[in-house]
């Protein structure tokens, strides 16, 4: 993975297989894993489908505000919409939802605070 900078915004360069294809990262409203793969979720409505797990990301997009608020969800805070304490869900400014799990919850409660 590769970041570099293009006029003044920080990018992230994601290689998935043959293909290389680079994403602001101020545009990924929420990152998804399933074993083995990460969809990412872009303010565009777009979805990317990248070979590697969520944890491969997660380090570096941490440096960039991004919580971790499930084993499966990453997401951006700035664009959270709503919170449903009962369900236990964020809902995104793209209707994207999101679980939180109970062990991450503390994390968002700062957030929210």
């Amino acid at each position: 993975m590769k970041t570099y900078q293009q006029k003044g915004n920080t990018s992230l360069l994601i290689i998935n297989h043959k293909t290389s294809s680079k994403v602001l990262i101020d545009n990924v409203v929420l990152l998804k894993g399933d074993v083995n793969y990460t969809t990412f979720y872009l303010e565009s409505g777009k979805q990317k489908i990248v070979a590697h797990t969520i944890k491969f990301f997660e380090s570096f997009l941490e440096t960039h505000g991004f919580l971790r608020v499930h084993r499966s969800y990453m997401i951006n805070p700035n664009y959270v919409k709503e919170y449903n304490s009962e369900q236990e869900i964020l809902t995104m400014q793209n209707g994207y939802q999101a679980m939180i799990s109970r062990r991450r919850k503390h994390t968002l409660k700062n957030l929210i605070d």
